[in-house]
């Protein structure tokens, strides 16, 4: 799997269950020398939900099926044109083939940097977040329990649902609560045919057969009985070591490619939705007013200073291979994709 970082929002939020109708509109790049800056918007109409790279071609899609393209590394972007009026949600790639999801139960394919192509998913529910590992393997997570699965990169999917309920029942005798539709925001797809996945519930999941069957590796235990945060984002490096995030600045660490997590103490109550991090010790992350920088592997933290991250959101994180250890590229609010220094 190539290393990306992206992160598929709430669509709850900034979807609203509609599909808009497609409108060009005029798309701005703005000049950005050194530091935190604003690379290229759109209209304060337009959203951003995810973003990838592969080496230094940038690939950031939306609602009404916005896409912005780089092929420097995220120095410059420039805006292509949308391949559907449906939101796209998430954005993946292997290196060969790029997959798209979005409202609708959509799914794009593509070949390389070729044209996109719509394929049959199965299901009409709102796709949230897909991942491909070298093999073709590929996983797409949903609203209310959708999950499939596709084994020639993307081409043709399955049902791949396991029995949520067994993996999701909390509590015992009179409070026992059966969760059968859980709504999962994040999945992950190594070389080594592993899945992890997960989202509402504060819950993780992981199988080591491709998905035939699961393990429970993670379950935030929320206070006083209230609903536990929901996992928004997760990102895992090649190195195994990796973050996910969440609601209620639920934020936690795998270093062994999610076969276990602690939960890491951030100094913020807000909504997270993307995270990135460098083998140097530096971690990023943004979210609903909130940007935030470890240089320590998430022990201590710093405000993001600048820009309009503590008035805004933004929704997803990046890095190309090149970039200098702490660089990031976002996306979010706006049709903005914005540089992120240390």
């Amino acid at each position: 799997m190539k290393y990306k970082v992206r992160a598929s929002l709430t669509a709850g939020l900034f979807l609203a269950g509609a599909a808009w109708a497609t409108v060009e509109k005029p798309t701005a790049a703005v000049p950005a020398a050194t530091g935190n800056a604003v690379l290229i918007q759109a209209t304060p109409h337009d959203r951003l939900f995810s973003l990838v790279f592969d080496a230094e071609q940038g690939l950031a899609v939306g609602e009404n099926g916005l896409l912005m393209n780089s092929s420097d590394g995220g120095k410059n972007w420039t805006r292509a044109k949308a391949p559907t009026d449906l939101a796209l949600i998430d954005v993946a790639t292997n290196g060969k083939r790029t997959i798209a999801v979005g409202q609708m139960g959509l799914v794009l394919v593509r070949e390389g940097t070729g044209e996109w192509k719509k394929v049959d998913s199965g299901s009409d529910a709102r796709l949230l977040q897909v991942d491909i590992n070298a093999q073709g393997l590929a996983f797409a997570t949903g609203a209310f329990g959708t999950l499939l699965k596709s084994t020639d990169g993307g081409e043709t999917w399955s049902n791949a649902a396991p029995k949520w309920g067994d993996l999701y029942e909390s509590g015992t005798g009179d409070t026992a609560v059966t969760r059968d539709e859980p709504t999962n925001w994040v999945v992950r797809v190594g070389d080594d045919g592993s899945v992890v996945l997960g989202g509402e519930y504060g819950q993780l999941i992981r199988s080591t057969d491709g998905g035939n069957d699961w393990k429970i590796v993670y379950r935030h235990v929320a206070d006083d009985g209230r609903t536990s945060p929901t996992i928004f984002s997760m990102a895992i490096r090649s190195d195994g070591i990796g973050y996910a995030v969440g609601q209620s600045g639920l934020l936690i660490k795998t270093a062994d490619s999610g076969v276990t997590w602690a939960d890491v103490e951030a100094p913020t109550t807000s909504n997270l939705f993307g995270v990135d991090s460098f083998a140097d010790g530096t971690v990023v992350v943004v979210g609903q007013r909130v940007g935030l920088r470890s240089r320590d592997n998430g022990a201590t933290w710093q405000p993001i200073k600048g820009l309009d991250l503590n008035l805004n959101w933004y929704a997803a994180l990046a890095h190309s291979q090149q970039a200098t250890a702490g660089e990031v590229i976002g996306v979010g609010h706006s049709g903005r994709v914005i540089r992120l220094v240390p």
